[in-house]
């Protein structure tokens, strides 16, 4: 799944899976029958209590072309639990009120579209600042180990903020989830990571080392994409799914549209496509659920590869696509008998026919060899 492809740097453009889908928890059909801000209209939470409320504007891509539609969820919820049973923990930038970052509680609004039976639980692990936000790797571990203390069992780790700095005992944080039965998902990049020569953020995210981990790349919706977005290359990607004009909620809990392609939303995404499969499938091993969304991912030829790992999510494929079977093996096949050699009942006198004849022939020849010998004999008598 993570094979070798030309290096490319810049936005990751897959294309959509066309479809006439309905977004899940609206009443109508239609996305452009909604109108609501952007979700980055409300960035930032400076005090005060709730802001005015911004320009709103109908979804910014168009029905067939929307994150939601491209994953087809609403065809998922319809023959799926809706994530009933299983727990989310959103590692983020906390979606509580007192949240000063609105991509945690985008991410929790993401999911709880997605799978809106689903228990999430808030873990954050960022500090803004006036200039730059950086990620916590040290309350990160401190997050992930309060969440290895339970039972792992049916838990989901987003996390969609990786760290850019690695911190003593992450990856054993990480490596103890797994082991216990829990699905560590986790965003493929982090803004602010690269340089002009980089062409593989993956070293620079962390947790990196363990393939367990679904990292999740962001693809386009090919319809009215921002152009300013980029998607940083990381060779441990595994899927990928669309974010721009997915519906969430603001920080102050307004509906809001996400206007842009970024792997921390599609972490979220891809979350709670694993809730609404595992679930539906409660008996499963972890293992088993990321192998699912793995094998039933969507996309066009090509589209695969090193940094868009599988390809595009496709929630209603997971649950829905019958499951490939071995081949059996083939029946051992009984050897016939070889078959009796014929008895010849003339091979015993042919065999002594040609002994004679050698042997004739050869006291022929010797006879031939002595008769001058004799012959000088009876002549010296």
């Amino acid at each position: 799944m993570r094979g070798p492809v030309t290096l490319v740097r810049g936005g990751i453009t897959l294309a959509a899976v066309v479809g006439g889908l309905a977004l899940l928890g609206s009443p109508s059909p239609a996305y452009a029958a909604e109108e609501r801000p952007f979700c980055s209209a409300y960035a930032t939470n400076t005090g005060g209590g709730t802001p005015q409320k911004p320009e709103t504007r109908t979804a910014p891509v168009p029905e067939k072309a929307a994150p939601f539609a491209i994953m087809r969820i609403a065809q998922a919820q319809q023959v799926s639990k809706q994530g009933q049973g299983i727990r989310v923990a959103v590692v983020d930038s906390g979606y509580s009120r007192s949240a000063q970052d609105y991509r945690g509680t985008v991410a929790a609004g993401l999911i709880s579209q997605i799978a809106p039976k689903a228990k999430l639980s808030d873990h954050p692990v960022l500090k803004v600042g006036q200039e730059k936000s950086t990620i916590d790797a040290k309350q990160m571990v401190a997050q992930l180990n309060s969440l290895a203390k339970g039972n792992a069992k049916g838990l989901i780790v987003d996390i969609g903020l990786p760290a850019t700095q690695g911190a003593s005992g992450l990856q054993t944080a990480v490596d103890t989830l797994i082991k216990k039965g829990a699905i560590v998902v986790m965003a493929a990049d982090w803004s602010g990571i690269a340089t002009d020569t980089d062409r593989d953020v993956g070293p620079k995210v962390f947790p990196n080392a363990n393939d367990s981990v679904v990292t999740v790349s962001a693809s386009g919706t090919w319809a009215s994409d921002p152009t300013d977005s980029t998607v940083l290359p990381n060779s441990n990607t595994d899927v990928a799914a669309p974010t721009y004009g997915a519906p969430s909620k603001t920080l102050f809990g307004h509906p809001c549209w996400v206007d842009t392609i970024s792997t921390s939303f599609a972490s979220a995404e891809v979350s709670a496509v694993l809730a609404l499969i595992w679930s539906t499938n409660p008996g499963w091993s972890s293992s088993q659920v990321i192998d699912r969304l793995y094998s039933t991912t969507s996309g066009r030829e090509g589209q695969g590869g090193r940094y868009w790992g599988a390809g595009v999510v496709n929630a209603y494929d997971a649950l829905m696509r019958p499951a490939v079977k071995e081949a059996a093996e083939p029946p051992e096949v009984e050897q016939a008998p070889m078959a009796r050699e014929k008895v010849d009942p003339l091979a015993s006198v042919r065999d002594n026919a040609v002994w004679w004849g050698i042997g004739g022939g050869g006291a022929l020849g010797l006879g031939l060899v002595l008769r001058p010998l004799f012959s000088r004999r009876k002549g010296s008598m």
